[in-house]
């Protein structure tokens, strides 16, 4: 897949999955009818067109791409044709509000209207054939039959006329089209069902489930999705309340922003994902600044941010998150993403150590090295205790609060076993982890 498909197939997904968070928000027992007629809706509830509302954005979310971008052109064509008929209808409105009878020759006003809503249309017509892909534009002129009346000096009682009778070709050719695309979508559930059906072993079926996330791309889908509400959620917040950065804080509104975009299941998935792709940046950011490019083409599968997106999506499942309200759900979350953190600095110092103490088994006397690897080690060892600090600062001490607390204290006291100068490790330690006067020329 290309970068240009790749693109595609994330940014036509979306809406699929904002029209599921929006669906998961709304109480189908609140929606109410103002006239229910049981013998004309029989059987069928709000809540049966709430379901099928979800099923079918399920649907639409699990099409392929193909498939996708051609409902997605169907849409646009029918948008453009309704814009097509509201362009002629105000032109019909504004003709019978001049009031001019005859043809439109003698008026230049009237003549200029015309010409000009006429290579509208006209041009409307050609885009919605070229999305179609046909060349027969005139399926999609009917908008044009008012004017085209009205070039021919027809009586402007006509107009209204033709305008309404126009709006019959337009849903016909639309209605052909999609009654014509319903036969290979029939023929896609069908491929579906039996490859479905034919799979019968546990190990196949991981397989279709693997390679069905691969191609559609499932963490880029989440990702994309939440930091598009959370961008508009914080530029809401920020336009609405211009004094709110100033007097709570920036640390505040993005733990609050964060809180209100993680209210539902699919905010909460894409959390994960953009908490899981960011652990990524930090760690792969770490493997380049201590080894530079090549470290990035070998590495751990432990340390893909994987293991922090699935720490905070157990954390949230346990702890109820989302069934909080949001400022209970911001100081919950701000935990939550401290025990995230500690886990890649954690991470990070798996990384860190193995290349700081090579140095030191290799006698390698690159002194830049030596200071990408003393800098990291200093990072790691004075950071944590800084989060340790400002986690004691804002909540009261307790037990859990203390075990949280004494996780980075733990962090940093690893770390100072290859900072410190002079430290002295037990003997029975494999060769080269000393102090940093025998493994840093600098240090000496």
């Amino acid at each position: 897949m290309s970068q240009l498909e790749g693109a595609a197939n994330v940014v036509l997904r979306i809406p699929c999955i904002v029209a599921l968070d929006l669906l998961y928000r709304w109480d189908p027992q609140d929606f109410t009818l103002l006239t229910y007629d049981p013998s004309v809706l029989g059987a069928l509830s709000m809540q049966d067109v709430y379901y099928l509302g979800q099923v079918m954005c399920a649907v639409l979310l699990l099409l392929p791409l193909r498939c996708l971008l051609h409902l997605y052109l169907y849409l646009l064509t029918a948008l453009l044709l309704y814009v097509a008929h509201q362009t002629s209808r105000d032109y019909v409105r504004q003709e019978m509000a001049a009031g001019r009878s005859g043809t439109v020759y003698g008026d230049h006003a009237s003549l200029t209207r015309n010409i000009s809503t006429l290579s509208g249309l006209v041009m409307v017509a050609v885009l919605c054939s070229m999305l179609m892909r046909t060349r027969q534009v005139w399926l999609f002129s009917a908008p044009i039959l008012p004017l085209l009346a009205r070039l021919a000096g027809l009586p402007l009682q006509v107009l209204p006329v033709l305008s309404a009778l126009s709006i019959a070709p337009s849903l016909l050719v639309m209605t052909y089209t999609a009654l014509t695309s319903l036969g290979g979508l029939q023929s896609l559930i069908r491929a579906a069902y039996e490859e479905l059906y034919q799979v019968t072993e546990l190990s196949r079926l991981l397989a279709v489930g693997v390679s069905l996330w691969s191609q559609l791309a499932v963490p880029l889908i989440f990702l994309v999705f939440w930091l598009v509400i959370f961008v508009l959620h914080v530029f809401s917040t920020l336009s609405s309340k211009p004094g709110a950065l100033e007097q709570q804080g920036p640390l505040f509104i993005f733990l609050n922003s964060v809180a209100e975009c993680c209210g539902t299941p699919y905010c909460l998935l894409g959390l994960t994902f953009t908490v899981s792709y960011l652990a990524l940046g930090a760690l792969n950011l770490c493997k380049f600044y201590l080894l530079g490019y090549s470290a990035l083409q070998n590495g751990n599968v432990m340390h893909r941010g994987v293991t922090e997106g699935v720490t905070l999506m157990l954390l949230a499942l346990q702890t109820g998150l989302l069934d909080l309200h949001v400022l209970q759900r911001t100081f919950l979350l701000s935990i939550i993403l401290f025990i995230v953190v500690t886990s890649t600095l954690q991470s990070m110092v798996e990384i860190s150590d193995p290349i700081v103490l090579a140095l030191a088994a290799t006698g390698n006397k690159s002194l830049w090295k030596h200071l990408r690897g003393v800098s990291m080690c200093l990072l790691l060892l004075v950071f944590p205790s800084f989060m340790a600090y400002k986690l004691s600062h804002f909540f009261d001490m307790d037990f859990w609060l203390l075990i949280m607390v004494s996780s980075c204290l733990l962090t940093s006291l690893q770390v100072s076993a290859h900072c410190v100068p002079g430290v002295q490790l037990p003997p029975d330690l494999p060769a080269g982890k000393c102090s940093l006067r025998s493994w840093c020329p600098a240090a000496s």
